[in-house]
């Protein structure tokens, strides 16, 4: 099995791209073969609105048309087993990338075509599980006051929607900084967060590696 880790952060080698290794190396102790892909790593564009995917005969087999950089990452992304995705929280949306990912992976798989009162699905019976894990400043108390249930969840709902299953993990409170005192951030305790980095962080990364197992499973469950 293949398993596929989207960083939607800038930032290697942080939250989210921790988070996102770990689900993969849960991904891995279940025999899956696994690839971590930033998005970061060069300028990526979201969907031009081509509608190429809607045509009437068209060829595009549920890939986007658009033939750049992107392209060879949502190739990946349609022949693996599970895939995985990370982001920050951006005033409860996700990273930029992100999002460009999202659109141009899900848009060509949404189907336009009803077949006896249902949507028909493009991957037709087969189900690519994903995970999609977001890191934020905020707290749960915040999570739930900014309705960010809704705007992040809605991320999750359209993965499961057209991939035909998905989870979400959220890691709260992150350590953003190296050095809050440097920085113009005074309404947060640089030696709490620094703290709840040492003491909880590593309870997100277990949590991850468990989603990472739970994904690959799914895929075996629901692809026999």
């Amino acid at each position: 099995m293949k398993v596929i880790g989207i960083n939607g952060s800038a930032r290697k080698g942080w939250n989210t791209q921790s988070l996102v290794m770990k689900a993969l190396d849960g991904a891995a102790s279940m025999g899956a073969e696994t690839e971590l892909i930033n998005l970061y790593s060069e300028p990526l564009k979201g969907c031009l609105e081509c509608f190429a995917c809607k045509r009437k005969g068209n060829k595009t087999g549920g890939i986007c048309a658009i033939r750049d950089n992107m392209r060879p990452i949502l190739e990946k992304a349609h022949e693996a087993d599970a895939v995985i995705v990370g982001s920050p929280n951006f005033f409860g949306y996700p990273s930029a990338m992100t999002r460009a990912f999202i659109e141009r992976f899900l848009y060509p798989l949404s189907s336009y075509m009803m077949k006896d009162g249902q949507h028909v699905r493009l991957l037709g019976d087969r189900v690519i599980p994903a995970g999609m894990i977001f890191t934020m400043n905020a707290d749960p108390k915040s999570y739930e006051m900014m309705n960010y249930q809704a705007t992040l969840g809605a991320t999750t709902a359209n993965l499961q929607y057209v991939l035909g299953y998905a989870e979400q993990y959220n890691s709260y409170m992150t350590l953003q900084f190296k050095d809050y005192s440097a920085m113009n951030a005074n309404m947060f305790d640089g030696d709490q967060r620094v703290y709840r980095h040492e003491t909880q962080f590593p309870i997100d990364e277990r949590k991850c590696f468990e989603m990472g197992r739970r994904l690959v499973a799914k895929a075996k469950e629901l692809n026999q």
